[in-house]
């Protein structure tokens, strides 16, 4: 009788990676593809509680809007707010910010991207003896509880000299009970 003979161990087998790589690749640039950036419209802010508020009722409507959020600039390397760390009401205009989809400005640099908004979304000039037309857009201002009224009302003037006259304020739902 004939002894059979064991296969050779190869010891010199590696993993091809290669291939995991890919499709690794593959799932992240799916999921950054698909992942909503909607939200990146809305900061991070704590709305003033109002007792008249409406729910949104989250339909998409066919008609333009833009998100105006008035938030307090975050702690960063180069700027640093003591007041606002400690929990402490701002009032130094400088550290306010207002965001338009992600972009910031202040209030000197917010009417031209105003204007610009009110623009693409002209109606048929209503009266042409007033010389001014109106737009479609529809404007929501989310203000931080604790940012100066100043800035909203400010904003909300800004809106009514470029056209915008559909404006909305953002508030919270009192706690229940």
């Amino acid at each position: 009788m004939k002894k059979r003979r064991l296969p050779a161990v190869q010891e010199d087998v590696v993993c091809n990676l290669i291939p995991m790589v890919d499709i690794m690749f593959l799932l992240l640039l799916f999921f950054m593809l698909s992942a909503d950036m909607g939200a990146r419209e809305l900061e991070e802010l704590v709305l003033p509680q109002g007792d008249q508020v409406k729910e949104d009722p989250k339909e998409r409507e066919e008609q333009a809007r833009t998100t105006i959020n008035v938030f307090h600039r975050p702690d960063s390397p180069v700027f640093n707010c003591p007041i606002n760390k400690r929990g402490g009401i701002c009032r130094d205009d400088a550290h306010w910010l207002i965001a338009i989809r992600g972009n910031d400005f202040t209030l000197a640099t917010i009417g031209e991207q105003l204007k610009t908004e009110s623009e693409s979304a002209l109606e048929p000039d209503i009266d042409p003896q007033a010389g001014k037309q109106l737009s479609k857009r529809k404007v929501i201002i989310r203000g931080d509880k604790a940012a100066p009224y100043a800035f909203v009302q400010k904003l909300i003037e800004l809106c009514g000299s470029v056209g915008i006259y559909k404006i909305e304020v953002g508030a919270a739902l009192p706690p229940k009970g």
